[in-house]
């Protein structure tokens, strides 16, 4: 089968590689769509967890092959599947935590298993309803492709707490940042302010949502709310963002720190006891995946609005380096 394999920075070869064959419980999935999550843009171009040859790619939709042993799942069904494979046994995993594995990146599809840049993936503990999950008919290939990233969005907003009434401040308009916007409008938040660098992306949160955007670079987003907002949550992942956080939030309110920063940051962290603030991480997701399949099928959420490139397995360079641009792109997919 043929699939994109990293290499080293910025170059990725297109190679044919063995078919993926399943043990009882695995499953083998034809991939439709996958997507370019911001950790996979990390890897390409500065070897995040990389080792050459390996296989990219956790956000994608597909349909099963094979599925030896796996109850309720039978080859046909389009599927998704969540990218953190929990080894069940920790724990977390005993909590019910699964996004908390111990196991960590050695768990993540794309990175300890190969990934889903490819025609074909194994999912290498396949369960319904905690690692692989059905998709409706009414919920196209596209959209189940965006179900994983859209888990992260949602796992964000419920990690803000009840939001019905308040003055929310998102920093970041990628997609974590766009999807946490929609579903901060469907969550009954009464002002959402989102701060982006890119136009198009600051008119896409609108899109979604967004009673006003800023440009950070002609106006401070903490002055957008008046140095009020009741929530900040942010998924930009930059020590400047973060500070700003800390500004914007009201005293007694909430950050939330969805994004993954990847380095070492200096923050002004008197704040946190000067304000009083309820500072919480958002990781992934816990047991969003459902309620995200259903906001698709319900068109709460319409997935068209979040991609805008598609390209082929043989194009993925070119893929990767369109996402890379923010000012040109919103969700890239590859198609095999």
């Amino acid at each position: 089968m043929r699939a994109v394999r990293w290499q080293a920075n910025e170059t990725l070869e297109l190679a044919d590689l063995p078919e993926p064959t399943p043990e009882p419980g695995q499953a083998v999935v034809e991939i439709a769509a996958c997507g370019i999550c911001g950790s996979d843009l990390h890897t390409f171009a500065h070897g995040l967890l990389a080792h050459p040859g390996m296989v990219l790619g956790h956000e994608f939709a597909g349909t099963v092959l094979q599925a030896p042993g796996v109850d309720g799942l039978e080859p046909g069904q389009r599927v998704t599947a969540r990218a953190l494979i929990p080894c069940g046994h920790c724990d977390a995993c005993w909590a019910g935590d699964l996004h908390l594995c111990a196991g960590g990146a050695a768990q993540i599809i794309g990175y300890g298993f190969d990934g889903a840049f490819s025609e074909r993936v194994l999912i290498p503990r396949a369960i319904v309803g905690e690692t692989v999950f059905a998709l409706p008919d009414n919920v196209s290939d596209e959209g189940g492709a965006l179900v994983e990233p859209l888990a992260v969005a949602l796992r964000a907003v419920r990690r803000c707490g009840d939001v019905t009434g308040k003055t929310v401040l998102v920093l970041g308009a990628g997609m974590i940042g766009l999807g946490a916007t929609r579903f901060l409008k469907l969550a009954g938040a009464q002002r959402i302010v989102v701060a982006d660098l890119s136009a198009l992306r600051r008119e896409a949160a609108i899109d979604m949502g967004a009673h006003a955007v800023v440009d950070p670079t002609s106006e401070r987003p903490s002055d957008a709310v008046g140095r009020r907002a009741d929530v900040v949550l942010e998924a930009a992942g930059a020590a400047a963002t973060l500070s700003e956080a800390l500004r914007a939030v009201r005293p007694g309110g909430i950050v939330t720190i969805a994004a993954v920063f990847g380095r070492k940051i200096e923050v002004p962290i008197d704040r946190f006891t000067e304000k009083e603030l309820d500072v919480r991480g958002s990781f992934a997701y816990r047991d969003e995946f459902p309620a995200v399949i259903e906001a698709l099928a319900s068109g709460d959420v319409d997935a068209d609005t979040f991609i805008s490139h598609r390209f082929s397995l043989a194009d993925a360079g070119e893929a990767f380096r369109t996402q890379l641009d923010k000012d040109v792109s919103l969700k890239v997919l590859v198609t095999p």
